[in-house]
């Protein structure tokens, strides 16, 4: 990988991969991480040979403050990712693209779907996860949690899977960029989702839900009943191949 600045001033590393123009299938897949995670896991691992055995490209990229850029983290906020996540789709990889996203990174994927529905062509959601700091504020910060925010202006929050470190400006940056609240999510493409039901950061209801809202009528949920957040067991591999490969000419 390298080393990439972009407009919103946060240097991360990215790969691009281009392939052999006797392969191509004039698309791209889009990676986009999970919040407090990176792009280096098995998920995206898998998806880059996928990409190679096809002859697709392939774009990964380290969310601003994450990985090497993980010093700048508490600067960041969701406008910070969304730019960064719309100057990829819209500036850097040429031609059509596929945005898939783990947790953030669907959520990202979906606001880049909705923004440029002209060069994205679709969207695989690894339980992904829209909205999700408005439902956390909600759903599990009680007034000694909302006390240690507005004293420190920052708090960690534990669940079974992860541990998230929630800024203020980070929760109040939500709001403006908020999809489910929408009476729908206005985008056409092709859509393939992907949802762990043991998932103990993000309820598995969440994916159907997404799915009423899109306006696309090609779109297909797959609910991993033994699965977690993670979604990397070798079942969930194989799943997210099956959804990679309806995307193939």
């Amino acid at each position: 990988m390298q080393k990439y600045k972009f407009k919103n001033g946060h240097t991360t590393l990215i790969e691009y991969i281009k392939p052999d123009t006797q392969k191509t299938q004039n698309f791209t897949i889009v990676y986009a991480h999970g919040f407090c995670s990176d792009p280096m896991g098995r998920k995206p691992e898998m998806v880059k040979k996928w990409c190679i055995e096809h002859g697709v490209g392939f774009f990964r990229f380290e969310i601003a403050g994450h990985g090497s850029d993980i010093e700048r983290f508490e600067e960041t906020t969701i406008d910070t990712y969304r730019e960064q996540m719309f100057e990829i789709v819209s500036e850097i990889v040429d031609g059509d693209v596929v945005v898939m996203g783990a947790s953030l990174g669907g959520w990202l994927s979906l606001l880049s779907a909705v923004r440029f529905p002209n060069k994205v062509k679709g969207f695989i959601g690894m339980a992904a996860a829209p909205d999700f700091l408005k439902r956390f504020f909600i759903n599990y910060f009680n007034e000694e949690h909302k006390k240690i925010l507005d004293e420190h202006g920052k708090i960690v929050f534990p669940t079974n899977d992860f541990s998230y470190v929630i800024t203020k400006k980070m929760l109040e940056s939500a709001e403006p960029n908020l999809l489910l609240e929408k009476e729908n999510i206005p985008f056409d493409g092709k859509v393939r989702l992907i949802q762990g039901m043991k998932d103990a950061a993000l309820p598995w209801e969440i994916a159907p839900h997404i799915a009423k809202k899109l306006t696309s009528n090609d779109v297909k949920v797959v609910l991993m009943k033994e699965s977690n957040h993670r979604l990397s067991s070798d079942e969930d591999i194989a799943e997210m191949y099956k959804m990679l490969d309806d995307f193939l000419a």
